[in-house]
């Protein structure tokens, strides 16, 4: 029970003074960075280096590689310059770089005023079985030999805001898995080898160099909530890993990417939480709750018996909530979600 709970809140002040307050984080990080090439740092490359990092940024952040389209982001592309919070020019290996960190709260209003996605950074991983078709084999892809390959699918995973990991290849994933197995797509065993890596997206590659310069490459997405593929073919490696990298992130921001509210403030969602039963549950809960950075406000409403009832503002609704709540968490949506109502219990992950 959390009498106890109440009875401290009362001895510094009155429960009505913390059910006022309202939590708002506001992280910057590298998620709000981005590194673009320039020719030079004259006045022009600093202009044309702020738009082409801000249009990076609200790509990740949104998790919509089609947001520059959207007008009200176009307008503010073209005033990037003066919404750069930090930047500077920087040569490496003869190549100049403009590199720029945005405020998280000027690109949050970026995408609210345009009624457009926003997807926090915490992301799970994407796990990558690549299949490497040669003459008279299959084998799968490794650092030693495609490392340029896995690098630049690194690279842009990582700019679209998500981890890579690569199996180990090591005599587990072995037994249990297949070059020939992945080139055939056997979900039931892809899946069961993926178990040990600890996420549940899965891009499968099937990848062929031919003699002409040209690259193929199918690729393959899978998650608890479906499928989805793709095939290219081109003589530049970029398109060829972008098609990889977009089918997986773009089903991944279908899934987690939640709109914000257009008025941040004006409605609020009812949030409450059962089988909060001690203190550290309570800290546990309001832990949760207070780091998901889509949430503009948080406010106690009510404490009684293990039941804690809140209302917070800044998503559309309360379905958009249940979509940013960790996955791996011990607050799990209980019932059925309303527009402005959910409720959550705090038990077992």
């Amino acid at each position: 029970m959390l009498n106890f709970i109440c009875q401290l809140l009362r001895q510094i002040g009155g429960v009505t003074l913390l059910l006022g307050i309202a939590f708002s984080a506001f992280a910057q990080s590298d998620f709000y960075a981005a590194r673009v090439k320039v020719p030079d740092r004259s006045d022009t490359s600093l202009s044309l280096g702020a738009r082409e990092a801000m249009s990076r940024v609200l790509i990740r952040v949104s998790g919509n590689e089609d947001i520059a389209k959207n007008p009200k982001v176009a307008a503010a592309l073209r005033v990037a310059r003066d919404r750069v919070a930090i930047y500077s020019f920087v040569q490496d290996e003869g190549q100049i770089y403009f590199q720029a960190t945005f405020d998280d709260v000027l690109v949050k209003s970026i995408l609210r005023e345009a009624d457009a996605t926003f997807w926090s950074e915490d992301r799970p991983p994407v796990l990558l079985w690549l299949v490497v078709d040669e003459p008279y084999s299959r084998r799968f892809a490794s650092v030693s030999q495609d490392g340029d390959l896995l690098l630049a699918l690194s690279e842009a995973f990582t700019a679209r805001g998500i981890d890579l990991r690569l199996p180990l290849l090591d005599l587990e994933d072995a037994a249990k898995l297949s070059p020939e197995m992945v080139w055939q797509r056997v979900a039931g065993r892809i899946r069961a080898a993926s178990q040990r890596y600890g996420t549940e997206h899965i891009l499968v590659g099937r990848y062929v160099q031919l003699t002409t310069g040209s690259q193929i490459a199918d690729w393959f997405y899978l998650d608890s909530e479906g499928q989805r593929q793709v095939q290219t073919q081109d003589t530049n490696p970029t398109p060829v890993v972008r098609a990889g990298v977009d089918l997986a992130v773009d089903a991944m921001a279908d899934r987690y990417a939640v709109t914000l509210e257009s008025a941040p403030g004006q409605s609020f969602i009812a949030v409450t939480v059962t089988g909060v039963e001690s203190f550290t549950d309570y800290q546990s809960v309001m832990g949760i709750l207070r780091q998901l950075p889509v949430l503009d406000s948080l406010t106690i409403d009510e404490i009684y018996g293990d039941r804690l009832g809140v209302r917070v503002t800044g998503l559309s609704d309360a379905e958009a909530l249940a979509r940013v709540l960790p996955s791996r968490s011990r607050l799990g949506v209980l019932g059925d979600v309303s527009t402005r109502r959910i409720n959550l219990h705090w038990g077992q992950p």
